[in-house]
């Protein structure tokens, strides 16, 4: 049963789907608004075109090793769309027979064109290492996973993993797990819900546990993973970052003993921040509240928030309130705001102030010596 939660509003579910698939939003709108109904149509339309060839390849039809550490597949190159840069190794998150993965699989079987079988893609730098790591979400709503031709991190990601591995750092993209597997607008109910299985955050932390049980094979330090997300991806970066203490699964191996808390953690752009994405009212109020799915403490690591004042998607103060309380706390956390990039930048220049954001980046890495 699904119940009320902090996640989506349909703007932050789906539309994010309008900047990846090249469509446009109104200019000069500051804030997230319900999408009227008679939208719901071209919105379904853009979600099917979000859904990337990535995630469908590792669908519940597609062939994975059991091993954790197991043989990768490179996905094949497309005809008119080459990535960036090739991962090096596809590494499942779940042994089969698992009974996450087993639960996760029956909880899909009804959705359309499902990740199942999640994964991660690694990618290694091709000059001198710097032994860091980070693992990247991408955005999507918690309905598909935006790392398609049109995806402005690059198809499977590449274009986020080059500019990190361009800078001596492993880049670590995790497929997790979709649809509705973190809190996502329900059409019909007109409320934002939450999954019975929080199997986004499941992935992440298993990942994150998965990277740091390998760093040796990696040649990463195991004291130098962080996180980075977009959007949806975002918010996932900032609970697994948050929600470290206790695993959203029952452990398994031995790889669930080591910690999944991260080093580091750069949410851009993330949403479902506020209580305003748990159904409260008044928004005015509800909009100034920290979500209480994130559990704030003096545990948290170095956080760096990434966002731009004309984001129409998931407004600036999803970002503000959250720098707010994590600086309460006591915790280490820089909030870069830039005026102009809107939603969904990823890391394509387009001629607005966000373009800068991935070297302020670099410097905030390299300021807390991770770099």
């Amino acid at each position: 049963m699904s119940s009320a939660c902090p996640a989506l509003d349909l703007p932050s579910a789906l539309g994010s789907f309008f900047s990846y698939c090249s469509f446009r939003t109104e200019p000069g709108r500051k804030e997230a608004t319900p999408v009227h109904p008679y939208r719901l149509a071209l919105l379904n339309a853009v979600f099917a075109l979000a859904i990337s060839p990535a995630a469908l390849a590792s669908s519940s039809g597609w062939p994975l090793a059991q091993s954790p550490a197991g043989a990768s597949q490179q996905a094949p190159a497309s005809a008119n769309s080459l990535p960036a840069m090739r991962y090096t190794q596809e590494v499942p998150l779940w042994p089969e027979g698992s009974k996450v993965l087993l639960d996760g699989i029956r909880e899909l079987a009804a959705e359309k064109s499902p990740i199942t079988r999640p994964t991660f893609l690694l990618y290694r730098p091709r000059g001198k290492s710097t032994r860091s790591a980070v693992l990247v979400f991408a955005g999507g709503g918690y309905k598909a996973l935006a790392i398609g031709p049109q995806s402005t991190i690059g198809l499977y990601g590449a274009d986020v993993c080059k500019w990190l591995t361009d800078a001596g750092v492993t880049c670590v993209l995790v497929k997790y797990r979709v649809p509705n597997t973190g809190c996502h607008w329900n059409e019909v109910t007109r409320r934002h819900e939450t999954p019975r299985i929080p199997m986004a955050l499941q992935d992440a932390q298993r990942a994150i546990s998965i990277v740091r049980y390998n760093a040796a094979r990696y040649g990463i330090d195991p004291n130098k993973i962080g996180v980075m997300g977009f959007s949806a991806g975002g918010n996932l970066a900032v609970l697994s970052s948050t929600a470290f203490n206790k695993r959203s699964y029952a452990p398994i191996d031995r790889i669930d003993q080591i910690s999944s808390r991260p080093d580091f953690a750069i949410p851009v752009y993330p949403g479902h921040m506020t209580m305003e994405h748990k159904n409260k009212t008044p928004k005015a109020v509800a909009a100034q509240e920290l979500n209480t799915d994130i559990e704030i403490s003096t545990e948290i690591p170095p956080t760096l928030l990434i966002h731009a004042k004309d984001d129409p998607v998931d407004p600036v103060h999803y970002s503000e309130v959250y720098a707010r309380e994590l600086k309460k706390a006591g915790v280490s956390v820089d909030l870069i705001i830039y005026p102009t990039g809107g939603h969904a930048f990823g890391v394509k220049k387009q001629g607005k102030a966000t373009d800068r954001w991935t070297d302020d980046a670099l410097a905030w890495l390299r300021a807390i010596k991770m770099l």
